[in-house]
């Protein structure tokens, strides 16, 4: 199994990422505090553009609190899309090959993501009950299927915010991919990583 090494230039990235998804409750705060790395807050981000995004991917403290973990639906799907990409990149598996292994192995899924979407709040509204959105309901996809033909005159499903934002893997894959492609190849020019070692070359 491949072992992350604390030293890679993307390990910051998935360390953030990670701990944002999994540090739900203060039983995690040791860990979080132990952790955590400051340089996080100028370093790191979103890879990429996620539209109608308002949660801050770099917005840590030091100490945990209730909102460090990612607690929106899209935040917390933005992140694992962000890790698939980021992990593909540090085990040299190209985008065209990663979007192979998400055509080729993740069927399910494939049919989720055709029928999801994020409100204005990241709140999830999805056409398939085995991905339904927190609290949601059978009536609110189909008022949402009422609403996406006509907005004007028919309201937003009950409790969601318009816009409504569509999920694409496969381009959220691609950008998120050409981003941490683009941040180890620059460690790699700048002499802070040899790629066939696996290690930070001894000075």
């Amino acid at each position: 199994m491949p072992v992350p090494q604390r030293e890679h230039p993307l390990a910051p990235a998935l360390l953030l990422r990670t701990l944002r998804l999994n540090c739900l409750t203060t039983a995690y705060a040791d860990l979080w505090e132990e952790l955590y790395d400051p340089q996080w807050v100028t370093n790191e981000g979103w890879a990429r553009t996620w539209k109608g995004m308002r949660t801050q991917l770099h917005e840590a403290t030091p100490d945990w609190r209730w909102e460090t973990p990612l607690r929106t639906e899209y935040a917390r799907r933005a992140a694992l899309v962000e890790i698939d990409a980021l992990v593909a990149v540090w085990l040299g598996i190209d985008a065209d090959t990663l979007i192979t292994m998400y055509r080729a192995r993740l069927p399910i899924t494939q049919g989720h993501d055709l029928v999801t979407w994020f409100d204005a709040n990241e709140r999830k509204i999805a056409g398939d009950r085995y991905t339904y959105g927190h609290g949601q309901e059978k009536k609110h996809y189909e008022q949402f299927l009422a609403y996406r033909k006509d907005e004007e005159k028919t309201p937003v499903p009950e409790g969601y915010t318009a816009p409504f934002h569509k999920v694409d893997r496969e381009q959220e894959m691609r950008e998120a991919h050409a981003v941490f492609q683009k941040r180890l190849t620059a460690a790699i020019e700048r002499g802070e990583w040899d790629p066939e070692r696996q290690e930070v070359p001894a000075p």
